[in-house]
């Protein structure tokens, strides 16, 4: 059985996700497991996010699941989901739910009662350079950022599309992942290494400084920024590296890392 996530919920209790199980949710003594039977949209479930009114949502790779503690309520293209696959889910500072999928972005909007909701989606025909889309994420200043995995990244204003590819300096048009440091600046992770934007200018690191051992076939698909202001990248082949502003330093099975 293969959990595909781990995420702890505000009042203490875990949740995993698995490959065909649905997901369990463990409160230290025993654990509940809920599936498409218990009305789950799909038992795949990739990732696990909490809003601001403290609903569960689960995304699978045939729609989202929303999760009150009591009822699921289900999203998919046929509620208005802009595609079933799902990639990241976001909750704007408006109370928004943004979701990055396979045929665009989605916005949801819920009613004041939260009953209901309206999507609003974004694709190519408004602007998206590329509607298969990796990650969202909102900067400090208000703007959303879409990444894809075939078109570069997006900025949006709430109106309009910025597009930044390698044309403008971003080390691959193949994005996977975005996080905004402390400082404000925004790191992509691509096919083609790590790109560092801070607002005017692309800085690139090669895909070569994520290697060791003489590992070359990898790209980033993930990346964190910890406590210290380290920066850390999860690679697809050459295990992990660390970024403390001057050095890498790499992780692999040598150092004892699983893979």
């Amino acid at each position: 059985q293969w959990v595909f996530s781990v995420f702890e919920d505000k009042d203490g209790y875990f949740w995993f996700g698995t490959q065909g199980y649905g997901v369990s949710r463990y409160d230290g003594k025993s654990f509940v497991v809920y599936t498409t039977e218990n009305g789950l949209v799909n038992s795949n479930v990739n990732s696990i996010f909490q809003d601001s009114k403290d609903h569960l949502w689960f995304r699978t790779t045939g729609g989202v699941s929303r999760f009150d503690g009591k009822t699921f309520v289900n999203f998919t293209a046929a509620q208005g989901l802009a595609g079933n696959g799902v990639s990241k889910i976001l909750e704007d500072k408006s109370g928004n739910i943004w979701f990055a999928t396979n045929g665009g972005v989605s916005k949801y909007k819920p009613s004041k009662d939260d009953s209901t909701g309206t999507f609003i989606n974004y694709t190519t025909n408004e602007g998206l350079s590329n509607n298969d889309v990796s990650s969202v994420l909102e900067d400090r200043n208000g703007h959303l950022w879409f990444t894809t995995f075939t078109g570069g990244v997006n900025k949006f204003d709430g109106k309009n599309f910025i597009h930044f590819t390698s044309k403008e300096g971003l080390a691959s048009d193949s994005v996977n992942c975005i996080v905004e440091d402390k400082v404000g600046h925004l790191w992509f992770g691509t096919k083609g290494g790590v790109s560092k934007f801070d607002g005017n200018n692309f800085i690139n690191f090669p895909i070569q400084l994520f290697t060791s051992n003489g590992r070359s076939d990898n790209e980033i698909r993930w990346i964190l920024e910890d406590k210290y202001g380290h920066i850390w990248f999860g690679t697809s082949s050459s295990g992990l590296s660390r970024y403390d502003g001057k050095n890498f330093i790499h992780i692999t099975e040598d150092e004892g890392l699983s893979y």
